[in-house]
């Protein structure tokens, strides 16, 4: 197989040093198929990340809303879907604490644990948040719920219990220190400490409308003594999330780094423990209206990348009938509490592609620092001589893919042969040896995604 190498056609870019591939046998072209798209690719390397979590939000509470409104949700024309496993350390029932932890961090923690090591040593899980601002982007925190909940804590404190709301807002003001908090006050958090801080408070909708969005800008918005009201009973003066959305998209935006936030429909799974339907369609709606708000703002930008998942399910909820637009379905509820219910998870713009790849929540960080591992999948194989097979290749335009060789599945020995830059999304390789080596087996993996 030595003295074999690869070819380069079709704008295909190899990055292999000399070209040549030792011990591999190959050639790779670029064939002339190419995946269009409406949506934003991977060739841009991602600046802005927006993970909008619908809390509770199971498939069955998309579908009573879906059922209401006479159409499917907005999310639900995201171009890749998936569903995803939300259990806790231990493969315990996950609560909302466990849960973001494990999306923030990826790693399975015991329920009630914000981004610690428990079970471990108790150490300080690296968040998304973090990992973002240590990028020099901007951060994040809204949600519905009051502001130091488990979920919003889980992306920005670290503690052994989600009910050390001092230590949490504390950990908020003095150590991450998002440019943005918005959610429901008390429970920790004050306004004084907010803005000895030196974050602009805002109380309610006239006063978040009037906050300075210019760069350097801090704003903790902080509105009632809990949670937000629900979108059923109305808000009187206190903003929604689909108030808070855009203020916090003009704040974070002029980051010339680009920014990290955290959406939390925090509400939906409130109305789901009491088993009250109207309140969980009108969260899940509001929600949804959120997300349509991010999308239209980052349409036409190819640099952001906007995921919609959900914890995990809250009330065993079962859709039985669609009674039509404007009236409630019929359904059963099967718990007061959580269950271990696969939950959604909708992937749009930047490296999006990675979430059918995902199969845990533990997997969604992953996706968001655009660290996944994703192989390159075979479409078609052609045996042209004795000598020649081809494969083709559905890959992402503009990541790198390392090609690997080995003799034996069990187990496998994959030995790396060269590396590549695909310039559209099918990639074919050839074998130029095939004779001399049937038993051989080749794969394709991205090692660089979106060109960083």
């Amino acid at each position: 197989m030595d003295g074999v190498n690869w070819k380069t056609t079709m704008g295909l870019r190899a990055r292999s040093g000399d070209g040549r591939l030792t011990g591999v046998g190959c050639a790779l072209a670029v064939s002339a198929a190419c995946l269009a798209a409406a949506l934003p690719g991977r060739a841009a390397p991602i600046r802005n990340v927006i993970l909008c979590i619908g809390d509770g939000m199971g498939p069955e509470q998309v579908e009573a809303a879906r059922c209401y409104a006479g159409t499917n949700l907005f999310f639900d024309s995201f171009p890749y879907q998936t569903r995803i496993t939300t259990f806790a350390a231990g493969g315990a029932l996950t609560d909302s604490a466990a849960a973001a932890t494990a999306i923030a961090t990826g790693h399975k923690v015991d329920d009630g644990v914000i981004s610690l090591a428990i079970p471990g040593d108790a150490s300080e899980l690296e968040t998304l948040l973090e990992a973002f601002q240590k990028q020099g982007k901007a951060s994040g925190l809204v949600t519905t719920s009051y502001l130091t909940d488990a979920t919003p804590a889980a992306f920005g404190a670290h503690a052994p219990s989600r009910g050390e709301y001092a230590q949490i807002a504390s950990n908020y003001l003095n150590r991450t220190r998002p440019e943005v908090l918005m959610g429901g006050g008390d429970s920790g958090m004050s306004a004084d400490a907010a803005a000895n801080a030196g974050y602009t408070v805002v109380t309610d909708a006239a006063t978040l409308a009037a906050a300075d969005a210019s760069g350097g800008a801090r704003v903790c918005g902080l509105f009632g003594s809990s949670s937000l009201p629900y979108e059923y009973d109305g808000l009187g003066d206190l903003p929604g999330i689909t108030n808070m959305v855009p203020k916090a998209l003009d704040i974070l935006d002029s980051d010339p780094d680009g920014f990290f936030l955290m959406l939390e429909g925090g509400r939906i799974d409130h109305a789901c423990h009491d088993n009250d339907l109207p309140r969980c369609i009108f969260e899940t709606l509001a929600f949804d209206a959120a997300v349509k708000l991010v999308a239209a703002w980052a349409q036409g930008r190819g640099d952001t990348l906007i995921l919609v998942l959900a914890d995990h399910e809250t009330g065993g909820l079962t859709v039985l009938k669609d009674n039509g637009a404007g009236h409630l379905p019929k359904v059963s509820w099967s718990t007061g509490g959580h269950t271990s219910t696969p939950v959604p998870l909708y992937g749009w713009g930047v490296n999006a592609g990675l979430v059918t790849q995902t199969v845990d929540n533990a997997e969604v960080r992953a996706i968001a620092l655009s660290t996944a591992l994703m192989p390159a999948v075979g479409v078609g194989v052609e045996r042209f001589s004795p000598e020649v097979t081809r494969t083709r290749w559905a890959v992402s335009s503009g990541d790198v893919y390392r090609c690997e060789q080995t003799v034996t599945l069990q187990p496998a020995a994959w030995q790396p042969g060269g590396t590549v830059t695909a310039d559209t999304t099918r990639v074919t390789f050839a074998t130029t040896n095939a004779a001399a080596y049937p038993k051989s087996f080749f794969r394709l993996l991205s090692t660089q995604v979106g060109g960083k």
